[in-house]
């Protein structure tokens, strides 16, 4: 990215802050950024998204913000919080959920939440109408739960079903798409046509087997609007690995059951590329453009950062974010960057919807930094700013969402 480019992210955001919205495990918060400039604040704090706050998505058609806490130390829940253009935030409900929700997403009026431990994915809705007093409130319209016969190849980690994720296509034909981590299973579900954002009949398909011992967490979808095809791509934990599909509609029988095909399986760092022992993948998105895709590998401390305090010389160590280009004809990847995450252990990070901003949640640093991104190349540019998230040593930010519409590809 040029300088001038740079200047222009920065007069750009003091005219008008960017707001983001991070969890953090240590001080059990949830944190209200502020972007300014090159200045970044925690500007509120809510301590309504239980013991163990782990993701936000937000519905930006409604201003409504959902917060899962996973309920390790307590009682699990999702709080719901009205936001306002400043980024504000204003608690709602909290609702009871089932023990360990690690990911949600919202498609229409509904929202899909994984259970890691409690072998689950639920569908909520909004009961009522369409008006946004609705939207604090969630019910239960579909429940799924799993179980397998024997723990898999990484029998400590996948002694029962763990899923991680759930995603909804953006495909013609809807599904739900589980990555789950305990079975090697992509898990999957025909959405059934509805009214409006109303979601029809939810048909459970056959599910398809990922690599023995990789460990699926999450993915993302990448549409190809000039055929009826689509890429779907894993980055697996167990293995830290990422595995692409060739989704081809026109092959699925009556567009219900997803017809996969897997391109290839390789290591974070691309073919042949190799990590320490102990890593383990946390990350994937998407850029807006859909022509990149970006992973995040915890525990490898392979990279250095300059130190944040400007009186001290000493470098600081860091996990990387590694960007792809995603051939948009074979589905293939080729790798354009192994960047610092801003420190370690990125458990989550995001894009802004502009494509021009990283935001990484470094857990082990309590840091949150942002950096600059040239949407032209891919390449994550240097340091716009950098706040600290939660208290004590360690174990604090775990996500970071900006304050604009969630983007899944």
């Amino acid at each position: 990215m040029t300088s001038l480019s740079v200047a222009a992210i920065l007069l750009a955001s003091s005219a008008s802050a960017i707001n983001l919205f991070a969890t953090s495990y240590n001080d059990h918060s949830l944190n209200v950024l502020s972007l300014d400039g090159s200045n970044l604040s925690v500007k509120q704090k809510s301590y309504d998204c239980g013991s163990e706050p782990t993701w936000l998505t937000y519905d930006e058609s409604y201003s409504v913000l959902y917060c899962l806490n996973e309920g390790w130390g307590g009682s699990a829940s999702i709080t719901t919080y009205e936001t306002a253009l400043d980024g504000s935030i204003k608690t709602r409900k909290v609702i009871p959920t089932l023990k360990s929700p690690v990911a949600s997403t919202t498609i229409g009026n509904n929202l899909a939440i994984a259970y890691f431990d409690t072998s689950s994915v639920q569908i909520y809705r909004n009961p009522g109408s369409y008006a946004k007093e609705d939207h604090y409130s969630l019910e239960i319209r579909d429940s799924f739960t799993y179980n397998q016969s024997q723990p898999g190849p990484v029998p400590d980690r996948q002694q029962v079903p763990h899923p991680h994720q759930a995603i909804f296509s953006n495909g013609d034909f809807p599904h739900l798409f589980v990555p789950d981590l305990g079975s090697d299973l992509i898990r999957m579900y025909y959405l059934g046509s509805g009214s409006g954002n109303v979601l029809g009949n939810v048909e459970t398909l056959k599910p398809f087997p990922a690599v023995p011992g990789s460990g699926p967490r999450h993915g993302v979808f990448v549409k190809q609007p000039k055929n009826s095809r689509s890429f779907f791509y894993t980055v697996n934990e167990l293995d830290n690995t990422i595995t692409g599909y060739r989704h081809d509609y026109s092959k699925s029988i009556e567009f219900r059951t997803p017809n996969l095909t897997q391109l290839f399986h390789h290591s974070v760092h691309g073919p042949g590329g190799s990590v320490p022992a102990g890593t383990k993948a946390s990350e994937i998105a998407l850029s807006p453009d859909n022509k990149f895709l970006i992973v995040s590998s915890r525990g490898e401390n392979s990279l250095t950062i300059p130190n944040f305090d400007p009186t001290n010389s000493t470098a600081l160590p860091s996990d990387p974010l590694i960007t792809f280009a995603i051939d948009q004809d074979t589905g293939f990847l080729k790798l354009v960057q192994t960047a610092p995450a801003g420190g370690r252990n990125p458990r989550g990070f995001s894009l802004n919807l502009a494509g021009t901003l990283v935001a990484s949640a470094l857990q082990d640093d309590n840091r949150v930094v942002v950096f600059e991104r040239n949407v032209t190349t891919g390449l994550i540019g240097k340091v716009v700013a950098h706040a600290t998230v939660g208290e004590g040593q360690g174990n604090g930010p775990n996500y970071v969402i900006f304050q604009e519409k969630t983007y899944t590809g």
